[in-house]
C-alpha cells in the first residue's frame, strides 16, 4: 500500500516537494514548504535588485570619473589636492560595485563553490574588502583636506604638497591590499576548504570573523569620528565668519553639504557592515540543523534571505548616493556635468534635425518623382488616344 504524501492536505503545491517527501516526522509540512518558497522569492528579489542597483551604481561612478578626471588634469596643484580624494572615492565605489556584482550575482548564483574556482572567490572577496577600506580611507582623507584648507589655509598652501597627498592615497591602497588578500583567502576557505588553505567553522572561522569585525568596526568608527569632527568644526567656522566673505561662504556651504551626505553614506555602510555580524551571532545561538530537522525549521531561511536582501540594498543605495553627491554638491563638478548635459542635448537635437531633414528631402524627392511619373503617364495616354 502506497503511503500518502505528507503534502496531500496542502492548499498549494510546488514542484520540488518531492525532495522532502521522506520527512514523515515533519510537524507542519505545508507551512514549512511555504516558508521555503517565500525564502526563494526573497532570494530572487535580492538577485534581480542587486543586478539592477549595483549596475546603476557602477555606471554612475564611471560617469563621475569621466567628469572629474578631465577637470583634474587642467587644475593647479593647490586645487588638485582637494579633488584627488574625490577620484579615489569614485574608483573605490566602482570597485565595490563590481565586487558586489561578482559575489552576489555571479558566484553565489551561477558558480558552485568548488576548489577549482577558489582563486576567483578570493579575487571577488579581496576586491570587496579592499574597496571598502579604500572608500573609508578616501572619506577620511577628503575630510581632513577640507578641514586644513578652511581652518588653516596657510599650512594647506605652503606645507601640504601634492606629492604628500599622492603618498597618502598610495598608503590607503597599499593598506587595503595588505588587509584584503589574507582576509579574503581565509574567508573563501571557510565554504571552500582546499589542501593548502583550511579554515573550518571550528578552527579559524571564529577568529577570522573576530579580526574582520575589529578591523571593520575600527575603520568605521575612525571615519565617523573624523567626518563628524570636521563637519562640526566647519560649521562653527562658518558661523564666526558668516558676514565677511560671501564667495567663501558659498564654497564652504557646498563643502558642508558634501560632508553631510558623506556622513550619511558612511552611516549606511556601517549598518550594512553590521548586518553580517548580527547574522553570525544569530546563527551561533541556534542549534545546527540538517536534513528533515532543517526542513522543520524552514523559517530560518526567510531570516537568512531577508538579511542578505537588506545588506545588499543598503550597500547599493550607499554606492549610488556617494557619486551623486560628488556630482551634484561640488560646484566645479556640477558645472562640468551641466555643460556635458547641454552638449549632449545640443548634439542630440542636431542629430535629430539632420535625420529629419534627410527624411523630409527624401519625401520631397519621392513626391517629385511620383509627379513626373504621373505626368508621363498622362502624356502617353494622350498620345495613344490621339493615334486611335
Amino acid at each position: 500500500m502506497t503511503q500518502p504524501s505528507i503534502f496531500s492536505n496542502c492548499s498549494k503545491h510546488y514542484d520540488w516537494e518531492i525532495v522532502f517527501e521522506y520527512c514523515t516526522n515533519a510537524t507542519n509540512p505545508c507551512k514549512s514548504v511555504q516558508q521555503i518558497e517565500t525564502s526563494i522569492i526573497i532570494a530572487y528579489v535580492d538577485y534581480y535588485s542587486s543586478v539592477t542597483l549595483f549596475s546603476i551604481a557602477g555606471l554612475i561612478n564611471i560617469y563621475c570619473l569621466l567628469i572629474i578626471i578631465p577637470l583634474y588634469r587642467k587644475m593647479q596643484d593647490g586645487t588638485k589636492k582637494k579633488y584627488i580624494f574625490l577620484i579615489t572615492r569614485c574608483i573605490a565605489g566602482l570597485l565595490a560595485s563590481c565586487a558586489w556584482l561578482l559575489i552576489q550575482c555571479i558566484y553565489l548564483r551561477f558558480i558552485a563553490p568548488t576548489s577549482g574556482n577558489f582563486p576567483y572567490y578570493v579575487l571577488a572577496l579581496a576586491l570587496y574588502i579592499g574597496s571598502t577600506y579604500v572608500l573609508l580611507g578616501s572619506y577620511v582623507g577628503m575630510a581632513w583636506i577640507l578641514y586644513l584648507g578652511v581652518i588653516n589655509p596657510i599650512a594647506f598652501n605652503q606645507h601640504l604638497k601634492l606629492r604628500t597627498v599622492y603618498i597618502a592615497v598610495c598608503v590607503i591602497f597599499l593598506t587595503a591590499i595588505v588587509l584584503s588578500i589574507p582576509l579574503a583567502t581565509l574567508q573563501a576557505a571557510i565554504p571552500i576548504p582546499t589542501a593548502s588553505v583550511k579554515c573550518t567553522g571550528q578552527s579559524c572561522a571564529p577568529l577570522i570573523i573576530l579580526i574582520n569585525m575589529i578591523l571593520v568596526s575600527g575603520s568605521l568608527v575612525i571615519t565617523i569620528i573624523s567626518l563628524s569632527f570636521v563637519l562640526i568644526s566647519l560649521k562653527r567656522h562658518r558661523k564666526q565668519f558668516k558676514k565677511l566673505d560671501t564667495v567663501s561662504n558659498l564654497s564652504l556651504n557646498s563643502a558642508l553639504r558634501l560632508l553631510s551626505w558623506t556622513l550619511f553614506a558612511v552611516i549606511l555602510i556601517s549598518v550594512a557592515e553590521i548586518i553580517p555580524f548580527v547574522f553570525m551571532e544569530y546563527k551561533k545561538h541556534q542549534r545546527p540543523t540538517s536534513g528533515c530537522q532543517w526542513f522543520n525549521h524552514a523559517s530560518r531561511l526567510i531570516s537568512e534571505a531577508s538579511f542578505a536582501l537588506i545588506e545588499s540594498s543598503i550597500w547599493s543605495v550607499a554606492l549610488i548616493i556617494d557619486p551623486l553627491t560628488n556630482v551634484i554638491l561640488d560646484t566645479t563638478v556640477s558645472n562640468q556635468a551641466t555643460n556635458q548635459v547641454k552638449w549632449a542635448r545640443k548634439s542630440f537635437v542636431g542629430l535629430a534635425r539632420k535625420m529629419t531633414g534627410k527624411f523630409s528631402r527624401r519625401r520631397i524627392t519621392n513626391g517629385k518623382e511620383t509627379k513626373i511619373c504621373q505626368e508621363e503617364q498622362i502624356i502617353q495616354l494622350d498620345t495613344i488616344s490621339s493615334v486611335s
